[in-house]
């Protein structure tokens, strides 16, 4: 039996000694690469900790002291050590291991953590509600760039006053998803590889090594510390916070990091450890491209070769539209947060440097950013995951809506995706609906997203287009028409019918063509297929004409309540049309219960595959 097969509960790791330790990260790695290999999932930044996963479970008494992972992608050592081993083999598959801490989960995972950022505000709030005396710790393992997400730093501002039993292990692979951007990130840099703090704090410790201990000494070699790290920090930045800072100190050294981590247990004061760790470590493809395996499907463990090679989608097609329009309008500027690759835009910072902004995993400085370079008459498309442009709702609003700003909002990964519910593109239009002087389309063929881009950039005023990961159905494509012209607030017919009509947003606008066949085929059902291209504003004209002669579905990869169904809703109770129509929208519910797990999976649980809806709409029109 392996050492990691022993472990069932963190205590079983007290007992180790330092070879079976080593032994035991070596296990962990081989599982987490064999297991991402075969259920796909976050590659490199979980084999960076791996060693200081097993030193924080060795020195902390979890569960009664408390860890939250930021980001919630680094915790795959942490499952694997805290009794779920059986589970974590179907890593992120339908009822199986999430990828992301999840409360109810385990007792282990007392906060759930999918978004950058919220540890350090979260673990405040946990140490502001312990009683007087209590000792226990809360730690924030904060990584992957979530250091300079605004919401970290407004957290960090509160530490002096609330940070009480408070442990900050800053995880520094000089990487978010991409490399890491800003001040921050190079001041830490210049820190870790500072040849005069270390001569400093070597010369410091030999000397004062030669001197009598005493509590006046460790006093003095504290303040030391504190006072060279000050020459190198600009301000001394977490000092001034009120935050105890040591290291930097190597992530991969266990025996170092537990020597770290038991010196502040009996110390109540707010203390950051700056750990070092290498993105990827132990994989050789991982460590040569960090980024590429940040977040990978199935692969061949011993090339580092998918196994499903990459079709060209959505936003290999957004990225080649805008290197393209960038070539022909020489003002044309992106912004992105912290994920140039994931949204397709490696090549326009490739070919337009000076015209290419990444901010960090701060969506919302993403957001306000842009409306800078609008309001000063720059041309700009801010390319974000639908999941994350939610965070930044009141930016969208004030900074660029109130102002009528040309902003181009370019939402990758809307609709369902494998992470689950923190990571579902399901509820963004909730919130974009409601924004004024913005117009909402999406595209719904990798064709459409060209003429989309130059549609938006000639508006002035904001525009949203979301789009999928992924790419449509190619056994539909030869029953797509040529992409007609795209005309503000105009529908587009895709398929002519007289039994009932699908309006689909999107890529779900292919999925209709292919409903359209199968109730052909099976039910002798004629259905004219709609794509709706404009959510906002929309084709009222003709949903109304169709509604007054065939009953309406609409179609769409998000939550119907507050999405394409509540719009059609919203029109139609509000007609005047002589008779009652007949409308269902199918779409996710809105309680919140999507889960994780492959998205056929998904949309067969709830019934929004093609079968299942096709099998839906004739029943419906059979009554």
């Amino acid at each position: 039996m392996s050492i990691l097969e022993k472990i069932t509960t963190p205590s079983d790791l007290e007992h180790l000694n330092s070879a079976e330790t080593l032994q035991l990260a070596a296990e962990l790695r081989e599982c987490i690469i064999s297991t991402v290999g075969r259920c796909g999932g976050h590659l490199a930044p979980n084999l960076g900790t791996v060693e200081l996963t097993i030193a924080l479970l060795r020195s902390f008494d979890l569960p009664h002291e408390r860890i939250i992972w930021d980001v919630g992608h680094q915790c795959y050592s942490y499952k694997l050590l805290t009794g779920r081993q059986k589970d974590f083999a179907r890593l992120r598959q339908f009822n199986g291991c999430c990828g992301f801490p999840v409360r109810g989960e385990s007792a282990f995972d007392c906060y759930s953590a999918g978004h950058a950022g919220v540890a350090i505000s979260a673990a405040l709030g946990m140490c502001a509600a312990q009683k007087a005396g209590d000792h226990h710790k809360v730690i924030a393992v904060v990584g992957d760039g979530a250091i300079g997400s605004g919401v970290a730093l407004e957290g960090l501002n509160q530490v002096r006053d609330h940070g009480r039993n408070l442990v900050i292990v800053l995880n520094d692979n000089k990487m978010a998803i991409s490399e890491n951007v800003g001040a921050i990130s190079r001041a830490l840099n210049r820190m870790m590889t500072s040849i005069r703090y270390r001569w400093i704090k070597n010369c410091a410790k030999a000397l004062l090594g030669l001197l009598p201990r005493s509590r006046k000494l460790t006093h003095y070699v504290s303040r030391l510390e504190d006072a060279a790290k000050s020459l190198l920090l600009p301000g001394g930045i977490f000092g001034e916070l009120g935050i105890r800072y040591l290291g930097p100190i190597n992530g991969h050294d266990m025996a170092a990091l537990e020597r770290t981590f038991n010196s502040v247990k009996n110390d109540d004061r707010p203390v950051i450890i700056h750990v070092v760790t290498e993105k990827g470590r132990g994989y050789a493809p991982a460590e040569a491209a960090p980024e590429h395996f940040h977040g990978v499907g199935a692969f061949n463990t011993s090339t580092g070769t998918a196994l499903k090679p990459s079709v060209p989608g959505f936003s290999s097609a957004f990225g080649q539209a805008a290197c393209e329009l960038a070539a022909a309008v020489p003002e044309l500027h992106a912004v992105v947060a912290a994920m140039t690759g994931g949204v397709g835009l490696s090549k326009f910072a490739e070919l337009y440097p000076e015209r290419f902004f990444d901010a960090g995993m701060a969506e919302s400085h993403a957001v306000s950013f842009s409306s800078g370079l609008a309001a000063a008459g720059k041309p700009v498309i801010c390319a974000i995951y639908a999941t994350f442009m939610q965070r930044s709702l009141d930016n969208i609003f004030h900074d660029v809506c109130l102002m009528k700003l040309p902003v181009v909002f370019a939402l990758d990964r809307a609709g369902l995706v494998e992470d689950g519910p923190t990571h579902h593109g399901i509820y963004d239009l909730g919130f974009l609906l409601a924004m004024p002087n913005l117009t909402i389309l999406q595209p719904g063929c990798e064709a459409e997203v060209k003429p989309m881009l130059e549609f938006a950039l000639q508006q002035n005023a904001p525009v949203v287009i979301r789009y999928p990961r992924g790419n449509s159905d190619a056994a539909q494509r030869s029953n797509m028409p040529a992409v007609s012209p795209i005309s503000m607030g105009r529908s587009a017919v895709w398929r002519n019918g007289s039994d009932l009509a699908i309006y689909a947003a999107g890529a779900e606008a292919v999925r209709a063509l292919a409903i359209a066949d199968e109730l052909q085929k099976n039910h002798a059902l004629s259905c004219k297929v709609v794509n709706v291209r404009f959510l906002k504003p929309f084709d009222e004209n003709a949903l109304l004409s169709d509604a007054g002669s065939m009953p309406i579905f609409t179609l769409e990869d998000h939550v119907a309540a507050t999405g394409l169904g509540s719009v059609a809703a919203q029109i139609l109770s509000q007609s005047n049309l002589p008779n009652h129509v007949d409308f269902t929208a199918l779409g996710l519910p809105d309680n919140g219960t999507v889960g994780f797990g492959s998205v056929d999976k998904l949309r067969s649980a709830w019934e929004l595959d093609t079968a299942a809806l096709t099998l839906r709409i004739a029943r419906k029109l059979q009554h």
